[in-house]
């Protein structure tokens, strides 16, 4: 049941509550105007507990009706402590994943394993691609048991030379995905990531993927625009953060690897300045800018932007 339907719940037990009140209310009122007697009681008494007795029926056949037909009322009046001792299961459960989580998981998945990458051009053979893949893939290697066998990962014993390594890599090329970049010649560039999460005592492993190395944002484009007002005392840095996420978001979205897509501002205290004194002093509505400072492709491993006010957002 959502937050709607538990409003319209407590909306209408309001109204049935009003509504049995009035009538046990009528019904003893009633009985007072007859003169009616109960047990020998006097009429005032009958009166009371005729009324009293008529709202309890009432909400006894309402709460059986509730109860027929609502699963929710069944749980809340005959499984609560159940409910409720389910709920801290399941919450300690979290609790302990999260711990495992936090302590046994040496590597996420999709995370960049090795900072440098490899470029593959469609000039290439297949034979110097493939030279360049084991080379590469053995690069890959040994600086990830440098860097996780002390974490409590086992080592990868793989070559690039070994015959199974060969075939996988020989598949890599073949793959869909990297001969279409190749065939419209364009180059690709080849990134190790994490294909799974390791935890303690994992073997290490990890994948290639492709990704065309096209010309993403040429120098000087607006990547981006946060408006701001003339005449207040914004922080600029807050629209820059803004601005940071948002071309990071645009970059992965057009093929920016996304361990790449990292907005770089190049920006100084006094434009920082500048810039908050011009919108203070100002009148009428502005925009802070994020426009590319150089070409960028997936090869240029980052963003660099640069900031300016302007009164377009383009």
């Amino acid at each position: 049941m959502g937050t709607l339907g538990g409003f319209v719940l407590i909306v209408a037990i309001t109204i049935i509550a009003g509504g049995i009140a009035y009538f046990g209310d009528r019904v003893g009122h009633q009985i007072g105007r007859r003169r009616l007697t109960l047990f020998g009681l006097r009429p005032k008494y009958t009166s009371t507990i005729i009324a009293v007795g008529t709202g309890m029926m009432i909400a006894f056949v309402v709460t059986i009706l509730a109860l027929s037909f609502s699963a929710y009322a069944r749980a809340a009046f005959f499984h609560l402590d159940e409910i409720n001792q389910r709920v801290n299961q399941l919450q300690a459960q979290a609790d302990e994943l999260n711990k495992l989580r936090d302590t046994s998981v040496v590597i996420n998945r999709g995370d960049l394993l090795y900072e440098q990458y490899l470029r593959l051009t469609p000039q290439m053979t297949r034979a110097a691609k493939l030279k360049a893949l084991s080379a590469f893939f053995d690069a890959v290697v040994q600086a990830l048991d440098r860097r996780y066998v002390s974490a409590r990962l086992k080592p990868n014993r793989s070559h690039g030379g070994d015959p199974e390594v060969q075939r996988k890599l020989g598949e890599f090329l073949d793959d869909p995905r990297t001969q279409g970049v190749l065939l419209s010649n364009v180059p690709v560039i080849v990134l190790a990531l994490a294909d799974q999460n390791l935890f303690v005592n994992d073997p290490i492993h990890f994948a290639f993927v492709p990704y065309p190395d096209r010309l993403l944002f040429p120098a000087g484009k607006t990547l981006g625009s946060v408006e701001v007002d003339g005449g207040t005392t914004i922080v600029p840095t807050i629209a820059y953060g803004q601005l940071q996420g948002a071309v990071g978001n645009l970059a992965i979205g057009i093929g920016m690897p996304g361990p790449f897509a990292r907005a770089l501002p190049a920006i100084s205290d006094e434009q920082v300045r500048r810039m908050s004194e011009e919108i203070r002093t100002g009148r009428g509505h502005f925009y802070i800018v994020a426009k590319a400072t150089i070409d960028v492709y997936p090869h240029t491993g980052a963003i660099p932007i640069a900031f300016e006010l302007r009164r377009s957002p383009k």
